[in-house]
């Protein structure tokens, strides 16, 4: 809740320094296409009652193709990304215990075959502009939705309690967990040129509200449905996205940045599903997590 407020106050200082500025430029019509690469860590858990699922170094190198239309004030934005995961480890414990004090099981697997993908779209108003055609300046707020999925397979395992959970060889695959993301989220971004071609970007989202669901399949467990076997949900949950970077125009609309974007984002409390042969048994989400971030290189051309 800390990262939250303090990326609210982030974005009213970006504007308090800004608003002094005046609007003295004429109406403009604009379309910027572009593409990004986010080399990205990434890091998710997955809490219940009695279990913990801790996704760790699940990294990825992630292309993004993204547009923006400007209309006189009026600003759109979308952007389309994925890529793939090709490592990381899965921590999975087990409990006796709601507060987790005391663990019955604990396994470490390797991650592979696995991957992530997310839309975004926002639409927001050019509160302040100022600068030139070639080389603008500018404050926007915004308003908008994200989905972002991940999804991440577990093979093998090294065990700490070998009685209750015996090692399981490298080459098995043991648990496929699937993260959904549904996001509502408010922020600002600015664009300040600086000076030869040289221009200073900044944009913060605050995500007041979301869905998270957690669906996986254990395909060793005999005790479970396979369609999944577990689904977690919740819903009212918070989290920051943030970027900034460098940018430089090259030639007429055509530039390129060099930034750093972080994402983290939580869900409340929920509901855990057991999906048994013999019906449906109902349990506590205590928290969903995710955090991604990493630098980034972009590409664009302004029309």
């Amino acid at each position: 809740m800390r990262r939250a407020t303090a990326s609210v106050w982030f974005l009213f200082a970006v504007l308090a320094v800004l608003s002094p500025a005046s609007a003295q430029q004429p109406p403009e019509t604009s379309l910027t296409l572009g593409g990004r690469v986010w080399v990205t860590t990434g890091y998710s858990s997955n809490s219940t009652a009695l279990s913990e699922l801790r996704w760790r170094g699940v990294d990825s190198v992630v292309p993004e193709v993204n547009a923006e239309f400007v209309l006189n004030r009026l600003v759109l934005m979308g952007s389309l990304g994925g890529g793939l995961i090709k490592e990381g480890v899965l921590i999975d414990e087990d409990f006796n215990d709601r507060d987790h004090d005391v663990r019955i099981s604990r396994t470490r697997s390797d991650t592979d075959d696995t991957g992530l993908a997310y839309v975004n779209f926002d639409a927001g108003y050019r509160a302040v502009r100022w600068g030139t055609r070639e080389q603008p300046g500018f404050l926007d707020v915004l308003g908008g939705f994200q989905f972002w999925h991940e999804r991440y397979v577990a093979f093998g395992a090294t065990s700490a309690f070998t009685d209750v959970v015996p090692p399981i060889s490298s080459n098995i695959k043991v648990i496929t967990q699937d993260w959904y993301w549904y996001s509502l989220r408010l922020g600002a971004r600015t664009q300040v040129p600086l000076f030869a071609g040289l221009s200073a970007k900044l944009r913060g989202f605050v995500i007041p509200w979301s869905k998270s669901v957690v669906e996986d399949i254990h395909h060793l467990r005999d005790d479970l449905r396979k369609d999944p076997s577990f689904r977690d949900e919740a819903s009212g949950g918070v989290g920051v996205q943030l970027d900034g970077a460098l940018a430089y125009r090259f030639w007429r609309g055509l530039s390129a940045e060099l930034g750093f974007q972080y994402w983290w984002i939580k869900s409340g409390d929920g509901t855990s599903t057991a999906r048994t042969p013999a019906g449906d048994f109902e349990g506590k989400l205590l928290e969903n997590r995710t955090e991604r971030y990493g630098p980034y290189v972009a590409v664009q051309y302004r029309f």
